[in-house]
């Protein structure tokens, strides 16, 4: 289930499936060894004798029409190009294999076969139509006569060689071959130094292909995840969206502070601010000018405030003495009544003058 992953085929991985060993065994016998990490439309066809190990690569993301194109090419111009994968899709197979572990027998005989013997198969696909890439693409030289078959076995073809131009396309149903668990086991790694052996020479070079399992250079990163991947990745940007403006929405609301016990001069102040807000000083000041002159002329039963006759009639039955402070008081209430601003500051100031003479009167 894992065979898929970008790392698992690639010849930096030292799993299992991963083809590393065959890399640095031919790197130590002489060959000149490198990573192709550069789309194929890249490959550049002036090359010759070169080997080109494309493992299991996933062409259900990564390439495109002009990939394959170049690849052909590539392959036409006298290079050899290395197919091995298990995805039908990849290697035009449909058959399935029933035993998963079998022998080949050789179904061609060629010089890359020499001394090779048995040939242990671990693939379930099995090759039984020609090979065509895997996307819209017609190729002249891809014609099912120029098909050799080179092992097979009772569930059909395991690897077949297409000669193009002046070079060969190799198609391998047995990616297992060439792992490194399986290079080592039958008669694998003899095939396939005969094949880059006869190829690359002295001169050539051998080439193992990363761009095609996602591990390329120059290209995004986004198109190296599969398109469930790629979906999941999209709803969990979108949720974390709808996560920050949900954030920024419940803490962007103003916090209600706790309720904290007030003190006696906190409490006298936000009552007079209460007061001034409601517009009732006035009616504060009322209410203590009627308490001031019930006090100085001594009628405890007067209910509401009198008319300036009236109070100007009671004045002159008051001392000489007393009479100015108190139409001094009774003046200044009237006049802070008719204000249309009034001030704590001055309330007080008047109810302070009020005390002394309402003091002085008794």
């Amino acid at each position: 289930m894992y065979r898929n992953f970008p790392f698992i085929r690639s010849s930096y991985s030292t799993q299992p499936e991963g083809i590393k060993a065959l890399y640095r065994t031919l790197g130590e016998l002489g060959f000149k060894v490198n990573r192709w990490r550069r789309a194929w439309r890249h490959l550049d066809v002036k090359k010759r004798n070169c080997v080109l190990f494309v493992i299991e690569p996933l062409s259900f993301i990564f390439p495109k029409l002009s990939d394959w194109r170049r690849l052909v090419e590539f392959a036409e111009a006298g290079n050899l190009v290395w197919l091995s994968a298990e995805i039908p899709e990849t290697v035009a197979g449909e058959a399935k294999a029933h035993n998963i572990a079998s022998r080949t027998r050789i179904g061609f005989p060629s010089p890359w076969l020499n001394g090779v013997k048995r040939y242990i198969v671990k693939s379930e696909t099995r090759l039984t139509k020609t090979w065509k890439p895997p996307v819209e693409a017609t190729f002249a030289s891809l014609g099912p006569t120029k098909e050799i078959p080179l092992l097979s076995d009772r569930n059909g073809k395991v690897l077949k060689v297409i000669v193009v131009g002046k070079g060969y396309i190799v198609v391998d149903s047995n990616p297992y071959a060439l792992s490194n668990e399986g290079i080592s086991k039958g008669d694998h790694f003899r095939f396939v130094l005969n094949v880059v052996s006869s190829v690359v020479g002295q001169n050539g070079e051998v080439l193992f292909d990363e761009w095609g399992r996602g591990l390329g250079e120059g290209e995004h990163w986004w198109w190296a995840v599969t398109p469930t991947t790629r979906n999941a990745i999209v709803q969990l940007a979108i949720a974390g969206c709808l996560l920050l403006f949900a954030i920024s929405v419940r803490f962007g609301r103003p916090i209600v502070p706790a309720p904290q016990p007030f003190s006696r001069t906190a409490f006298v102040h936000g009552l007079a601010t209460l007061l001034q807000r409601g517009n009732t000083l006035q009616d504060v000041v009322k209410m203590l000018e009627l308490h001031f002159l019930r006090q100085v002329f001594g009628e405890p039963y007067l209910w509401q405030l009198p008319e300036s006759e009236k109070v100007e009639q009671k004045l002159e039955s008051l001392p000489p003495s007393k009479r100015q402070q108190v139409r001094r008081v009774w003046l200044w209430a009237e006049k802070l009544r008719h204000q249309k601003r009034l001030s704590e500051r001055d309330v007080l100031k008047w109810a302070k003058a009020m005390q002394e003479v309402v003091k002085a009167r008794r």
